[in-house]
């Protein structure tokens, strides 16, 4: 009796048919809850990068405001507000967002918004997680650095041609009106400076009051071209007059229109852009040259006190910027000595870039040919929206405007 009983319960242990469902079961629970876990965590993701995206673009919205000066801390705040509505709408399909948190700081230059998303868990319930709680922070530091731009602007006869309905020189007018009106703040501050020079360049560049100092003397109209030296670079040695010339001589003509060295005088600089007219060929390499010049720490003695630009090392202290924005209609097919205006041209950018200095350029026109294109691009600065190919006057004034943008972009700290 006692042997069978042994015999039975020695059966029964030793029987593993049930154990693999219990197993089975065990598994498809533990499978189940990890899928759930899967699918919830990925819209976690989702919706705090949504919240992420509306929180940073209403904290650069309200900074850039802010940099601007024209707005009260209320009047940023529902700024920054409606921007985060605006971006925040597919995040709360998802959940509850609540209202941002947001604080200005103009002591510290800053703005910070912190923003919460709570989401509902679906089968990440099983393991007693009902919601999950998202905070999100962005601070915006608007940068106290000063900003100094040379540009050089085509005025070739062949900017009097029509694109777009219009005249491309008018369009180049309204396109630097926009520029000046979105970078130069209305009321300058010894804070911030923000300044822009303009070279306008044809055949050759006009210096007007300065043309004899840099010539030395032997300017006749106010214009000069390539340095005797034929170097590349922002130096100050005696730039050639048209009788130094040793080639193309019959291209050589003076614009009227003279250089304007920097100045935060937004009124005076668009008004002076107005009043430019048009004529001759493109000795692009020279309005390269001029832009760089305006900017130059080279320079500083020569363009007056007020024009006179900053040294080079606050770039890399982070406290200035110094830009180049060259625009032009088509080839640069014009210069006198050191090679073709192109190659010059393109060698002066990297001279430019290499002492930090950020380039901006655009072609403009549907007819500019890709020689013109290549040019300018090889001018830019490496990484998007620092060039741009405009076929008519709107997008001459919408690539104005994103260069200007770029040069007031605010660094987000996380």
């Amino acid at each position: 009796m006692f042997a069978r009983c042994r015999q039975s319960i020695n059966s029964f242990r030793s029987d593993e048919r049930g154990a693999v469902a219990i197993l089975f079961s065990l598994m498809t629970i533990v499978l189940t809850f990890m899928a759930g876990m899967a699918i919830d965590y990925a819209r976690i993701l989702n919706m705090r990068d949504r919240i992420t995206s509306a929180v940073d673009a209403a904290s650069l919205a309200a900074g850039q405001a802010m940099l601007k000066g024209d707005l009260s801390d209320q009047e940023v705040n529902d700024l920054a507000k409606a921007y985060f509505d605006q971006n925040v709408a597919k995040a709360r399909a998802m959940g509850i967002v609540e209202d941002p948190t947001i604080v200005i700081d103009r002591t510290n230059s800053t703005v910070s918004i912190d923003a919460v998303g709570h989401i509902k868990m679906t089968l990440t319930r099983l393991g007693g997680f009902d919601e999950m709680e998202l905070p999100v922070t962005s601070q915006s530091v608007f940068q106290q650095r000063d900003i100094e731009v040379g540009m050089a602007l085509d005025i070739t006869g062949s900017m009097s041609e029509w694109a777009g309905g219009e005249r491309k020189i008018d369009g180049l007018k309204r396109a630097f009106e926009t520029f000046a009106n979105r970078l130069i703040p209305d009321s300058p501050s010894e804070k911030q400076k923000v300044r822009v020079g303009v070279a306008p360049y044809s055949a050759a560049v006009n210096l007007g009051n300065w043309a004899s100092v840099v010539s030395g003397g032997k300017s006749q109209d106010g214009c000069v071209i390539e340095r005797k030296s034929g170097a590349h670079d922002d130096g100050t040695s005696v730039f050639a007059v048209k009788a130094d010339a040793v080639s193309n001589k019959s291209k050589y003509s003076c614009p009227s229109n003279a250089i304007i060295p920097l100045s935060d005088d937004k009124a005076n600089l668009i008004a002076k852009v107005k009043s430019f007219s048009t004529g001759g060929n493109t000795a692009g390499h020279l309005g390269a040259q001029w832009a760089w010049n305006l900017i130059s720490e080279q320079w500083a003695s020569t363009w007056g006190t007020s024009g006179a630009p900053d040294q080079y090392s606050l770039i890399s202290e982070d406290k200035l910027i110094k830009a180049v924005v060259l625009m032009t209609d088509g080839e640069f097919n014009t210069s006198y000595r050191g090679g073709s205006s192109a190659t010059q041209a393109v060698s002066l950018c990297d001279a430019m870039k290499a002492k930090g200095v950020k380039v901006f350029s655009v072609v403009f026109g549907s007819g500019a040919n890709a020689a013109a294109i290549d040019t300018l691009q090889k001018c830019a600065s490496p990484g998007s929206g620092y060039f741009a190919n405009a076929s008519n006057g709107a997008e001459l004034e919408a690539a104005f405007e994103r260069f200007a943008g770029q040069l007031t972009a605010l660094r987000l700290a996380k």
